[in-house]
């Protein structure tokens, strides 16, 4: 598809976002035009890696999960070889959606509409009275394929046929993120928030880039994770916020055990957060499928050891879903309105300091300047 950019958004200059120190955000307009969300679908998000899931929920023969992005609707699945597989989730009879949701499929996948069944590995098994229609070609009939693997203990898919691999993508960020949570392959779905965000995607990793807003809008957080020691590394397509860590009331309590506690929280192109709380124990997971310009569906993923929480598991996940996720949609939710007043001036200075200390915006300067490389000779 052509990859046009119509007058709808304000043209970038070349040089937007190099001066670090004196950097102004991405026009609002890129967060609201729908003109300019066509063109990210097409140029970024088609031709993208994106994560979908962790490993735990494909772990086993037939099972499956679907998800939306940008208005497709994809399966991924185990089949009975244990191969990973994507799909998309559509029937090439007549476009019907095939699986909902997530579960465990059974040996073929059966079209609700017109019965056609198939293969887990996309082959036509059976179309009801093909063999009396001319001229069908049942090798014409398989699901279309999406690229899908495994890397660093999660699930990434990948609309265009011809991509790399996700290390390719983003270099160096498996070794790290292992390194963080040696215990990633073993983790299991302990709890999801699913949220229709009115926000654009955009304003979502920016408001995740960087902590200064940590002290007045996360009061949990900030109480155990030590601000005036949190640096912010950027790596290419993906990045790393570091602080130290002590056990809070009002948020992780830690075992005594747990020896020099830590945040890590790891940004990766275009819109995915993994974050390791302090103990190293357990994840959450920011998951984006941006819908339209104005509106991004969330997947807000808590993943334990145990499948069974115990009560101080249950107790941060109460404080996740109440406390501290709500703070941070109200924030990207009252920011998408604000970019659409007649009092904002179309662009906001980014607050980079000469320390890049824990309050420095420079991830967000690293974020826009790549958003602005996608624009090029659009």
């Amino acid at each position: 598809m052509e990859k046009t950019l119509d007058n709808a958004a304000v043209k970038l200059p070349a040089d937007f976002c190099a001066d670090d120190e004196n950097a102004w955000t991405l026009p609002a307009s890129y967060y609201t035009k729908e003109a300019v969300f066509e063109y990210e679908k097409e140029k970024i998000f088609a031709n993208s890696w994106i994560c979908v899931a962790h490993r735990s929920e494909l772990a086993e023969s037939n099972d499956y999960v679907t998800r939306e992005i940008i208005g497709e609707s994809i399966v991924v699945l185990r089949d009975r070889e244990g191969v990973l597989r994507a799909f998309y989730n559509v029937c090439p009879h007549r476009g019907h959606q095939l699986l909902q949701g997530s579960g465990r499929a059974k040996n073929v996948i059966t079209c609700p509409y017109h019965a056609w069944t198939f293969k887990l590995d996309g082959e036509l098994a059976l179309a009801r009275n093909c063999d009396n229609v001319p001229n069908f070609d049942k090798s014409k009939s398989s699901l279309v394929p999406v690229k899908v693997e495994e890397y660093a203990g999660f699930v990434f898919v990948n609309m265009n046929p011809d991509a790399g691999s996700v290390e390719e993508q983003l270099p160096g960020l498996e070794a790290r993120m292992r390194a963080a949570c040696p215990v990633i392959d073993e983790l299991h779905l302990g709890a999801r928030f699913v949220t229709e965000t009115p926000a654009n995607w955009k304003s979502i990793v920016d408001n995740y880039m960087e902590c200064y807003h940590c002290g007045p809008a996360h009061p949990g957080f900030s109480d155990s994770v030590q601000v005036d020691k949190y640096t912010h590394t950027l790596h290419g397509n993906w990045t790393l916020q570091f602080g130290h860590a002590k056990s809070s009331e009002k948020s992780f309590k830690l075992d005594e055990s747990v020896k020099d506690p830590s945040f890590s929280g790891f940004w990766a192109w275009p819109c995915t957060m993994f974050n390791v709380p302090p103990g190293a124990n357990f994840m959450t997971v920011i998951y984006e499928f941006p819908a339209s310009a104005e509106v991004t569906l969330q997947h807000y993923e808590i993943y334990f050891l145990n499948k069974e929480l115990t009560e101080d598991q249950k107790k941060l996940v109460e404080w996740y879903r109440d406390v501290f996720r709500p703070e941070d949609l109200r924030l990207v939710e009252s920011v998408q309105k604000g970019l659409k007043s007649r009092g904002y001036r179309g662009q906001g200075r980014i607050m980079v300091d000469r320390q890049r200390s824990g309050i420095s915006e420079h991830g967000i300067v690293h974020f826009h300047r790549k958003v602005a490389k996608e624009y090029e000779g659009a």
